[in-house]
């Protein structure tokens, strides 16, 4: 697996099924109202006020900086995200 690390497709595909997930997420709050919670990555926000969209730029891969994609990968950035949804 460790091929697989820090691969741009891979990466793409986190990104897409963290996308997915927040819709679901969205419209399961629609219904319920958010759940007002400490983020687990940014303590200092709420995890109903982060900005997904900023973030997913912040983390996504970097075409020739090998350690930064594999950084972003490892770390689940885009992974850790869902435990603030």
């Amino acid at each position: 697996m460790a091929h697989l690390l820090g691969r741009q497709d891979c990466i793409d595909s986190l990104r897409r099924d963290l996308i997915d997930l927040q819709g679901v997420v969205l419209d399961v709050f629609s219904k319920t109202g958010p759940v007002r919670f400490p983020s687990w990555k940014f303590p200092d926000k709420l995890s109903c006020n982060l900005d997904l969209v900023s973030l997913l730029e912040e983390y996504d891969y970097v075409d020739g900086d090998e350690e930064f994609s594999q950084h972003s990968h490892i770390t689940l950035v885009l992974q850790e995200l869902l435990i603030d949804m």
